[in-house]
């Protein structure tokens, strides 16, 4: 994370978002049932060609269709998330810019930056509805001596200094969802981050870190080429993806949910009936075959959850996540 959350001012955030709700009284003159207007834009603070960009492009042409406007991503990466964010939250409330966010950018955020945050997830935003998520995995070397998870954890307790782990940063979802499995497991790791997974692909494979948990999308081709081993799906069950790698349970620890998930959010003052109707069209969507295949490809699952259930999964994810956090004493970059 880079200065730019610290010159980011929550203040300037609800300031422009005050000043933006002049635009709604027009919307509600002519009744909500007139949007989209104009072309609806997505910010998304994630690079293009990344995992939650693909997975949104695979649904903007049933949301154009269903609602005769295009609808257009604009990727914003950056300061972890918040140029984006902040962006999509000082916006006006009429339906015409959405955020794509993970868990990440709304969960980890507030707990990981505190009062540098610029945007208050809870506050500034209404869930629409949660698209996909990202199943996570143990990866090792193919050379490790570890064949499976039991005997990981053997050799972390007898090696002479701690093994190692790769993240792309400090916390990230890896890394905090790491530091609760060495601790349910009783082991000590050595934590390594990297800017990103790419990079720390080729020590993994070489060997110079000892293990790290990702997503297929990442790893998925070192894996099928026989350079890495996956030892176990970081769930309560296994995945579709890895049917015969076991899960957490199956060898004695927690089930411990390490994943990435996304969904659309608008602004907080939002009318309701625009946020149904969303609601409504992605969540059909994702009930399709098509989307269920176009997801696959890309190791991603369906993960429908509508506007309600998407609110309460955020509060219950960012209490969880504070408290890791605090307990790991895990800092940002």
């Amino acid at each position: 994370m880079n200065g730019t959350i610290g010159k980011l001012t929550r203040r300037g955030a609800l300031g422009a978002a005050a000043a933006s709700l002049a635009g709604v009284p027009a919307l509600h003159a002519q009744g909500v049932t007139a949007w989209p207007q104009r072309p609806v834009r997505i910010l998304a603070p994630f690079a293009a060609g990344g995992a939650p960009d693909v997975a949104i492009r695979l649904l903007l042409p049933q949301l154009s269709q269903a609602f005769g406007q295009p609808f257009i991503v604009e990727n914003r990466p950056g300061a972890s998330g918040a140029v984006a964010a902040e962006a999509a939250a000082r916006s006006a409330p009429d339906g015409h810019t959405l955020l794509l966010a993970s868990n990440s950018v709304m969960a980890i955020n507030p707990a990981l930056f505190g009062d540098r945050l610029s945007y208050a997830p809870l506050r500034d935003f209404r869930p629409v509805a949660r698209i996909a998520r990202l199943p996570f995995f143990l990866f090792v070397p193919a050379a490790s001596p570890a064949r499976d998870l039991p005997s990981l954890l053997a050799l972390a307790r007898t090696a002479r200094e701690p093994l190692t782990y790769a993240t792309n940063g400090n916390g990230t979802v890896g890394h905090i969802t790491t530091e609760q499995l060495r601790r349910a497991a009783g082991i000590d790791l050595l934590h390594v981050p990297y800017r990103a997974f790419p990079a720390a692909m080729g020590d993994l494979i070489a060997g110079r870190v000892s293990l790290a948990l990702a997503d297929l999308t990442v790893f998925g081709a070192a894996l099928a080429g026989g350079q890495l081993r996956a030892l176990a799906a970081i769930a309560a069950t296994r995945s579709r993806f890895l049917p015969d790698v076991p899960a957490l349970p199956e060898v004695g620890l927690p089930a411990l949910d390490g994943s990435v998930w996304f969904g659309l959010f608008a602004p907080a003052a939002t009318p309701g009936e625009i946020v149904d109707r969303l609601d409504a069209e992605v969540r059909g969507w994702l009930a399709t075959p098509e989307a269920a295949e176009g997801l696959g490809r890309i190791s991603q699952e369906p993960a429908p959850l509508d506007s309600a259930a998407l609110g309460a999964l955020l509060r219950e994810d960012t209490a969880r996540y504070a408290a890791i956090i605090a307990q790991a004493g895990i800092k940002p970059d």
